[in-house]
């Protein structure tokens, strides 16, 4: 018995480290995503869940969010780049107010190309339907380049098998 204990004391002291911490996400990190907005056609209100962390300015939309085949993008200026990089959903920062933190300065255009999954350069249109079905299932936040600035949206993309139990699996998750 004694044995027993002694080694669940070992176990238990080299198991914890002082000098761990659990630093919570930087708001502004490039793969990070806090929230979404889905919507399947323009005239949609987007169903919002968690806080997005998205800087759109009300120069573009994407549409069908979540989609398993290909991404609208509708924009009020020509898009000359698009970019998906992959991200990770955390339920954090759901107080943050993005619109106070955000800016068309904070991604360069390099570390976007650099983490990027897919892209689609030498657009100039505002109306662009892009191929999605090389990605991996999973989030993305999608970079625009419009006017020379940089913004962007958060996206899922879903398999081929979408139906409202997977749904329901990412709005639980948001709740």
């Amino acid at each position: 018995m004694k044995k027993v204990l002694f080694i669940l004391l070992i176990i238990s002291a080299l198991g914890c480290n002082k000098d761990e911490s659990n630093p919570v996400t930087d708001p502004l990190t490039m793969n990070l995503v806090t929230g979404i907005n889905f919507r399947q056609t323009t005239d949609d209100l987007p169903l919002k869940l968690g806080n997005p962390n998205i800087l759109v300015n009300n120069k573009f939309l994407i549409y069908p969010n979540p989609a398993g085949q290909a991404l609208n993008f509708l924009a009020e200026g020509n898009v000359t780049n698009i970019w998906f990089v992959p991200a990770n959903p955390e339920k954090i920062h759901q107080n943050v107010n993005f619109s106070n933190i955000l800016n068309t300065n904070i991604y360069s255009e390099q570390s976007i190309i650099s983490n990027s999954d897919l892209s689609s350069a030498q657009q100039s249109s505002n109306n662009i339907i892009v191929n999605i079905k090389t990605l991996e299932k999973g989030y993305y936040k999608v970079f625009v380049k419009i006017g020379g600035e940089i913004y962007w949206d958060n996206f899922y993309k879903h398999e081929t098998d979408w139906d409202e139990e997977k749904l329901s699996e990412i709005t639980n998750f948001w709740d």
